[in-house]
């Protein structure tokens, strides 16, 4: 055998144990993985992790199951208890949002998005905000003429007074020209909860996500006056102006994704973000975006870290200018 083809065959079996070796090192599950959500069965957050869950069963992208467990409570505390309780499990990942930002800024929990290891964003929800069919309040400008006016003059109904959806609505409404600290507001468990808070008249208005309230739109039972997403939304919404329509500079979005455990390996995140960039690929996924009303923002690892230290910032500064804001 010559010289050049022994050479030859010495570097194929060198890169055929390098692959070897790079194939035995890279990470993939072998346990059942736990989806945590911190709300209860039913609710956004819980809709959006079953529908990744069977996108991912559709698809066979893991080989292992997928449990998602509830764990509702203490402003998403007991969430993120178990979460840091699996530290380098990447066998183990929570939903989050920007209630997650906010909780830590009231000082409602002793966590922080620092605390763990960002993965991906995969999904943003606009807001609604939404009177009885039968109210007195005609249009958003009417909605702002009266509170500025007189900011008490309508009582909200919105899923926790130090999570986004609230603080997003008192931004929107402070640009809007009201002083939002003398604002009528009310928390409620979730979306289901503050619908029927409207439609049984103990509220004037709700500010939660679109697919909350598509039915009762469709229904006739409500009507929403603003949308807070960049442009205007389908379906039921196709005719509701957004915040900027209306004159006011304000877009909101109720985003989530995911976070693993503190002191994930970078192969471990690679395979997390490669999973849910598949999942914001797929076709199912694009249809569960349009019957839900959501909007497909797929990012990864790096990119979700960034947006979580942007938007602690931005939160941070409106609750501070409310008076909500804990931490330093």
């Amino acid at each position: 055998m010559s010289r050049a083809l022994l050479q030859c065959f010495a570097a194929a079996l060198i890169a055929a144990a390098g692959a070897s070796t790079y194939a035995a090192d890279t990470w993939k599950p072998s346990k059942p993985v736990t989806f945590i959500v911190a709300n209860a069965a039913g609710g956004t957050g819980d809709r959006t992790v079953r529908e990744i869950q069977r996108v991912v069963l559709a698809h066979r992208l893991l080989d292992v199951p997928i449990v998602v467990v509830n764990r509702p409570g203490g402003n998403g505390t007991i969430a993120m208890n178990q979460l840091a309780a699996s530290r380098s499990d990447a066998h183990v990942l929570l939903l989050i949002s920007g209630a997650n930002l906010s909780a830590q800024i009231a000082g409602l929990t002793p966590h922080g998005h620092n605390d763990f290891t960002p993965i991906s964003i995969i999904v943003d929800e606009y807001f609604g905000v939404n009177v009885r069919a039968d109210s007195s309040v005609a249009s958003i400008g009417d909605m702002l003429n009266r509170l500025r006016k007189a900011p008490d003059a309508l009582s909200f109904g919105t899923a926790s007074l130090t999570g986004t959806n609230f603080t997003s609505l008192a931004a929107a409404l402070r640009k809007g020209g009201v002083d939002v600290k003398r604002l009528k507001a009310v928390g409620f468990p979730g979306g289901a909860e503050i619908s029927m808070a409207l439609l049984g008249g103990h509220i004037d208005v709700t500010h939660t996500g679109l697919s909350n309230m598509a039915e009762h739109l469709i229904a006739g039972k409500m009507r929403t006056l603003v949308v807070t997403g960049p442009r205007r939304m389908w379906g039921p919404f196709a005719n509701v102006p957004t915040w900027k329509e209306a004159g006011v500079d304000a877009v909101a979005t109720s985003w989530r994704g995911f976070m693993g455990p503190r002191d994930l390996t970078s192969e471990q995140v690679a395979y997390w973000e490669n999973l849910f960039r598949r999942v914001a690929t797929s076709e199912e996924w694009k249809l569960d975006l349009k019957e839900n009303y959501w909007v497909e923002n797929y990012s990864g690892a790096a990119e979700t870290r960034r947006r979580l230290d942007a938007e602690y910032l931005e939160i941070k500064q409106i609750m501070t200018d409310l008076g909500m804001a804990k931490v330093k």
